[in-house]
């Protein structure tokens, strides 16, 4: 074991302050509703940080189990808080795994919302020098300012590089998970009474398939005691993108299969009660995990890494209702707000492997791997 003072510096800054206050009572793994009972959590993960050991934190499928339910962090007797530490630790280690790894490092700063603001801006202005759109006169059309197709095609470019950073982290989790470095394994008696260590089973595609089923009923999420709001505000958080996607695979339908060339849908269309239901969500949803950060001082208020997710899906959801109530007011300040929304969503896109985003990413793969050895909550 190699121990990296570095990383337990990393993780005391990106919100873990409380960390040296553990001392290994492991009341958190015994009241955690996630924890197996055989080499329970968060316990030897807070134990981990504090020696700074990065490379079994990397390979740790537990890790990403914990659902930050705070429960641990309620009933703490020393008010360590392992459910804000255990956060921290999955900040850092998407930094770990991500790439390029220089550019994870100045997103995870708080320094870096310069960067992670000037980016789009800079490119926005860019586009805007080179394309010059003018503000159209009349009725407010949304694709008279900013073609539909340009919007189009950045979206793809945005998405395809969010995509294979988002795949190179999963190939590099997934192969730390199975590593000798990896945590604690499970393990059983071989040839020769000789002890074996239990990887994941040949059955990916199957435990794959209903860890996304469990991802997608936040069923493990139902199951949080302390902050029961977060089952709630996930979900629908969660569900918002999912129906915003949905809705934007409408709007494609409607330009190239039926040749609808602007999207100035009315009230009453199916795809635009989609979006309007999944921009609600949203708005609802990151709102109340906002508020209710702010009611219990004891599980802790998050991080910097936590607040500008949220901050930023708030804005995005706030912009694109903002965009569509003026352009119905018949306001030309429609414009100016897409202008601020595109920002904002290339913001959520581009950084989504850089940022809280990941957890589906990493979660669903530490069920996956969970799944195929038998790794199940205590009862």
């Amino acid at each position: 074991m190699e121990v990296d003072a570095q990383f337990v510096r990393d993780v005391v800054g990106f919100g873990g302050k409380t960390l040296r206050k553990c001392y290994q009572c492991a009341t958190c793994s015994v009241i955690c509703p996630q924890s197996p009972e055989e080499n329970p959590f968060p316990r030897k993960e807070m134990i981990w940080a504090q020696w700074g050991l990065k490379e079994k934190l990397i390979g740790d499928a537990d890790l990403w189990l914990c659902h930050q339910c705070n429960d641990c962090s309620e009933y703490c007797p020393r008010g360590a808080k392992p459910g804000e530490v255990l956060g921290a630790v999955r900040a850092k280690v998407i930094q770990e795994l991500a790439f390029p790894s220089f550019f994870a490092k100045i997103l995870l700063r708080p320094y870096g919302l310069v960067v992670y603001l000037a980016i789009p801006v800079i490119l926005t202005l860019i586009y805007m020098a080179l394309v010059n759109p003018q503000v159209p006169e009349g009725e407010i059309v949304i694709g008279n300012f900013i073609p539909q197709l340009h919007v189009e095609l950045a979206g793809f470019a945005v998405g395809g590089w969010a995509l294979l950073v988002a795949a190179i982290g999963a190939y590099r989790f997934w192969n730390a998970v199975n590593s000798d470095v990896s945590k604690i394994y499970e393990y059983r008696l071989g040839e020769n009474a000789e002890l074996e260590v239990v990887r994941a089973s040949p059955r990916f595609i199957e435990c794959l398939f209903w860890s996304v089923i469990d991802v997608l009923k936040h069923s493990r999420f139902a199951e949080c005691g302390t902050s029961r709001y977060r089952f709630f505000a996930h979900f629908m958080i969660f569900w918002g993108f999912i129906i915003l996607g949905i809705a934007t695979l409408g709007d494609i339908v409607y330009i190239y299969g039926f040749g609808v060339e602007e999207l100035a849908l009315p009230l009453s269309d199916p795809v635009k009660i989609l979006g309007n239901l999944g921009a609600i969500l949203l708005i609802f949803g990151s709102g109340w995990v906002i508020v209710a950060r702010f009611a219990n001082e004891k599980v802790g208020y998050g991080t910097y890494f936590d607040w500008i997710f949220l901050s930023t899906i708030f804005a995005v959801g706030l912009t694109g209702v903002g965009v569509e109530a003026l352009r119905y007011a018949g306001s030309t300040a429609a414009y100016y707000m897409y202008l601020v929304h595109l920002v904002l969503v290339f913001s959520l896109v581009a950084y989504a492997p850089y940022s809280k985003f990941a957890h589906w990413v990493y979660r669903t793969l530490a069920y996956t791997w969970a799944k195929s050895v038998g790794r199940e909550p205590q009862k």
